[in-house]
Order: structure tokens, then sequence, then C-alpha cells
């Protein structure tokens, strides 16, 4: 009887152990059947598959900033390189500046043409301020990444001011020769 008895709560453990799936449960006999049924090595496969796709995803982005941060720095020296071309055209205007102020006029004429050329240098100059001060700003800003829109505009102005300077230079040595 007490054979019997033992038969038949060991066989009602195995077949509560078989009902589940899942091999963390179930004790001993779970386990068993874990490893007899393969739900052991499909959930290692599983775990090792989402270990591998969390893996893959980590680099991915791990290499997407590295790209970031990379073109970041590209953006910056381009900043700062456009920042010392503008102090390079604001030391050469005021070069200019100095030179057309020693400029002597021979006639009513030329110290019209000398005084609309100090107006012109002027205007330059408050120009190149602003355009630094944009740039500046922009810098401060994040950068050409913040606004590329704005920084491309401001290469434009650039671009335009370089053009008047070296008109207002080209004018400058017209009037440098008349005075001579």
């Amino acid at each position: 009887m007490y054979i019997k008895r033992l038969s038949v709560i060991v066989s009602a453990a195995i077949l509560a152990a078989c009902v589940s799936n899942d091999p963390r449960k179930g004790g001993f006999f779970g386990g068993l059947s874990g490893i007899n049924s393969g739900e052991y090595d499909s959930r290692i496969q599983k775990r090792s598959e989402e270990l591998s796709r969390q893996q893959n995803i980590n680099k991915e982005l791990k290499d997407e900033s590295k790209t970031l941060t990379n073109e970041a720095k590209a953006w910056e020296t381009e900043l700062a390189s456009e920042q010392q071309r503008m102090d390079v055209m604001e030391n050469d205007l005021g070069v200019l500046e100095s030179d057309v102020n020693e400029l002597k006029a021979k006639s009513a004429k030329q110290k019209t043409e000398i005084a609309a050329l100090i107006r012109k240098i002027g205007d330059q100059k408050r120009r190149m301020k602003a355009q630094q001060t944009e740039l500046k700003a922009l810098e401060l800003s994040g950068g050409r990444s913040a606004d590329p829109d704005r920084y491309r505009i401001l290469q434009q102005e650039r671009n335009r001011l370089a053009d008047e300077y070296k008109k207002l230079h080209k004018y400058h040595q017209a009037l440098s020769n008349a005075t001579k």
C-alpha cells in the first residue's frame, strides 16, 4: 500500500513537471524534462540571438555617434576657418582705411572721392563686424550643425563682402595713382 501511494505521488509529480514548458519551473523533474525536451537549448538559443541583436544595435549606435562627432568637429573647424577669413578681411580693410587716410587730394573732386571711399570702408567694416557677430553667435549655438542654412547664408555674405573689398581696394589704387 505504501508503495502504491508512493508510486502515485511520484507519477503525479512527474506529470506535473511535464505539464510546464518552462524549465525554470517544476523542480528537479521539470529540469529533467527541460533537458530531455530541448527547452533549455531553445531558451539558450533565443537569448543568444537577442544578445547578438542587441550587440549589433549597440555597435551601429556607436558608429553613428562617432560619425556625428567627426562631422561636428569638421564643422567646427570650418566655422573657425570662416572666422579666421573674416579676421584677415577686417585686418586688410583696416590697412586700406589707413592708406586712404594718407591720400592727399589734388582737387575737390578727389576730396569727394576720398570721402566717399572712407564712408564705403566704414560701411564695409560695420557689415564685417555684424558678420563676425553672427558667426560667433552661430558658433555658440552649436555651429554649422545647429543651423546649416544660416551658415550657408553667412558664407554667401562673406563672399559678397570679399568681392566688395576687392572693388574698394581697386578703387583705392586708382585714387592713389591719381593723387600722385
